[in-house]
């Protein structure tokens, strides 16, 4: 099941938006993460020439918000690649899978 991808979120009382749009101007990006306002989050329908499916999307919003999480922190990490990779599969897997009690 995918869950949809919010149109802006905050992070630290600052709004970030999240825009949806048909491609890079290289082609070659599934996402982008642009911190310098305005805080902005782009995801891209298509990249290197092919259409993406709403799951690709939503896990290049998990790893865009990550780095957007990891520079709001000045983190070492906020530009390392493969740890935004690995920790927003895993936090896409987490938010996917979570199960929640129904309040009574």
């Amino acid at each position: 099941m995918t869950h949809p991808i919010p149109t802006s979120f905050r992070l630290r009382r600052r709004k970030w938006t999240v825009r949806r749009l048909t491609s890079s101007v290289s082609g070659k990006h599934a996402g982008l993460c642009v911190p310098p306002p305005p805080k902005q989050i782009r995801i891209y329908d298509i990249a290197n020439n092919r259409g993406r499916t709403a799951h690709q999307q939503q896990k290049t919003f998990w790893h865009e918000s990550t780095h957007a999480i990891l520079m709001t922190m000045n983190h070492k990490l906020a530009r390392n690649e493969a740890f935004v990779t690995g920790f927003s599969l895993l936090l896409e897997e987490l938010v996917r899978t979570a199960r929640f009690e129904e309040s009574a």
